[in-house]
């Protein structure tokens, strides 16, 4: 998986002699969805699991949960303790006697127990091991003849996401991030084609969401603060959660924020969208904000200092459209803007080339799975795709 991989950014890059090649030998797609919100942790965990978040638990890149506290995709690591229900597809590989290997991806650990036969260290984002050293790590595991070799390896690298944010969907670095997907790219093909006569191996490129530019941003903690709202918001990319105080009405907070039609909708837990497949678990609050373009949602700790010092949570306007806490692009947003639908690409052995129209990210775990000759995770929400002979 690449995070963040929007085919606009593709399209924007040359030369992609890799990618160019899968699309020609094998399936793809520019319309893999993302479950909601389009953000990073909630659809690692839906891609690897085949569930919607209602199953698996994990609703944001940021949530309250009664048992485990805060979570924050920022500070924490990424472990399976949070996942409330369903299978990974290692998880799934290894309970039907399959070995599988796990590499920089999140839920490969569940507190000290490792989830896959091979998994490389679980640690805070900012110590993680670097793309050669993961690669060095697959390429080991592909190598490996032995009759207990892994099946299934997994691995995920943080870009174009980690640039776009800061250089736009077309800028000139995105594009250089994109040829560094694309090198990779080319060296896992030459690693499966370089497999024994004995051995065949197939190649699946994923990823978790879009990206879409932007031009200004919604400061909930000054929407908050405007109509004092008692309460703990949860805010990444395009989304915010609510969890109201006790005593606060979630009627008067919806009828408030709802005067912000062109920014933002407002809905009350249990009255979701069909796209959002949330549930109505306590993880989720009291009230939801969707952004829409061209903002993101911000509070306080997004913006810089000097904001709260020139009374931006108090005195400006909360919906700001230029000046210092405006990022070229972001994700998040309802799965209909199609600038959050990401590429998917299959090759090699057991796939039926040509273009797919549409895939959810809940259909990548079944198609791993089949293309294994195993079944699917428990509780899972997907299905394989026709491209899977």
């Amino acid at each position: 998986m690449f995070d963040g991989f929007a085919p606009a950014e593709l399209d924007a890059t040359h030369p992609t002699p890799n990618f160019d090649r899968l699309k020609r030998e094998g399936a793809w797609s520019r319309h893999l969805v993302p479950a909601f919100p389009a953000l990073s942790l909630i659809n690692h965990t839906t891609f690897a699991t085949g569930c919607w978040p209602e199953h698996h638990g994990v609703v944001s890149n940021t949530f309250l949960d009664p048992k485990h506290g805060w979570f924050s995709h920022a500070t924490d690591q990424d472990d399976a303790i949070w996942r409330t229900g369903c299978e990974t597809m290692w998880e799934a590989a290894e309970r039907q006697g399959i070995h599988a290997a796990v590499f920089n991806f999140v839920d490969r650990w569940r507190g000290k127990k490792q989830l896959a036969s091979i998994v490389n260290p679980e640690v805070l984002w900012k110590d993680h091991e670097d793309d050669e050293t993961i690669l060095q790590r697959a390429f080991k595991a592909l190598k490996d003849n032995s009759p207990n070799h892994p099946r299934l390896i997994t691995l995920y690298f943080e870009y174009p996401d980690s640039v776009a944010h800061g250089n736009g969907v077309t800028g000139p670095k995105t594009q250089d991030a994109v040829r560094r997907a694309d090198a990779i790219v080319g060296r896992l093909m030459a690693a499966l084609k370089a497999l024994p006569p004995s051995r065949e191996g197939t190649l699946l490129v994923g990823t978790d969401h879009g990206m879409k530019d932007t031009t200004g941003f919604i400061n909930v903690t000054r929407l908050m603060n405007m109509y004092d709202i008692k309460a703990t918001a949860a805010v990444d990319g395009a989304s915010a959660f609510l969890y109201l105080d006790k005593g606060e009405s979630a009627d008067r907070v919806q009828k408030a924020l709802s005067a912000y039609p062109n920014a933002f909708t407002v809905y009350r837990t249990g009255h979701y969208p069909p796209f959002a497949h949330l549930g109505n678990s306590i993880r989720v609050g009291d009230l939801m904000l969707v952004g829409k373009p061209p903002y993101r949602m911000v509070d306080s700790s997004a913006l810089p200092w000097y904001v709260g010092w020139t009374g931006g949570n108090w005195l400006w306007s909360p919906i700001v459209n230029t000046g210092p806490g405006v990022v070229p692009s972001t994700h998040g947003y309802d799965p209909a803007v199609v600038d959050m639908h990401g590429i998917f690409y299959l090759w090699g052995a057991g796939v039926r080339p040509g273009e797919i129209k549409r895939l959810d990210q809940v259909d990548v775990h079944p198609t791993v799975m089949k293309l294994l000759g195993l079944q699917p995770g428990r509780s899972m929400d997907g299905h394989a795709i026709a491209a899977v002979q």
